[in-house]
């Protein structure tokens, strides 16, 4: 009777659970504003501007409905603004040589149909919880390409484009990089199309932002002795 009872609890929760998981399941977020002057952690240099915005585990679930964290993703967010008479190239690769484009990124983050289908047809070997789980089933192998294939291109059409930035324009997006420890140095370089010379744009990982140089050193106010101190010589 006790082992009738355990029976029929299961029945009862597990389609519970399975209806409360739903079935595969597609939202991609709002990003930050493309204008370098919403950004707090904006920073210039010869009438270039550029802000970074580093997404934690908790926004990239929110903005991308992906862990990223767990599937080793740490999307970057990069708007550029020129507003200097000289045109400048952005490279991807000159930033990290270990980023991800896009595609990788959707592979590490597509639904897995074969997977929840797989649980669906275990589940709908029970007579009474077919009735739930099939129709669960079939959902699942129609809308997980349909998802997929929306995810792949919300990730790849908001990716940082590798560009040429001519004088008044704007560059921004997505950029997935590797995780680094809070801190770490991201730079990003600007390389002038005429001249070659590259403007060096540095921030830290949740971090103040600042530009590449040498900062400068606050000199201490000398301390006045009210007498004469003997350096050398008998005391």
């Amino acid at each position: 009777m006790v082992e009738i009872k355990k029976a029929v609890a299961c029945l009862i929760i597990i389609p519970f659970l399975a209806m409360s998981s739903g079935c595969a399941s597609y939202r991609f977020g709002r990003l930050p504003s493309p204008y370098v002057i919403d950004h707090p952690n904006a920073i210039s240099q010869n009438d270039v501007t550029i802000a970074v915005k580093f997404y934690n585990d908790t926004e990239s679930l929110a903005t991308f409905d992906c862990e990223m964290g767990k599937r080793e993703i740490t999307p970057v967010f990069i708007t550029i603004e020129n507003k200097s008479s000289n045109t400048y190239g952005f490279r991807k690769a000159d930033v990290d040589t270990s980023y991800l484009e896009c595609e990788e990124a959707f592979k590490k983050c597509a639904r897995s149909t074969m997977g929840r289908c797989a649980t669906y047809g275990i589940l709908g070997v029970f007579v009474i919880t077919a009735i739930i789980f099939i129709p669960m089933m079939i959902g699942e192998m129609i809308n997980s390409p349909r998802i997929n294939a929306q995810m792949r291109s919300d990730y790849c059409t908001n990716q940082i484009a590798d560009s040429t930035i001519g004088p008044g324009r704007s560059l921004s997006g997505v950029m997935y990089v590797a995780p680094f420890q809070s801190g770490s140095p991201f730079t990003i370089p600007l390389v002038d199309r005429e001249s070659g010379e590259k403007l060096l744009f540095q921030f830290q990982y949740n971090q103040p932002a600042s530009i590449s140089k040498k900062p400068e050193t606050k000199k201490e106010p000398e301390k006045k002795e009210s007498s004469p101190k003997q350096n050398f010589g008998p005391k």
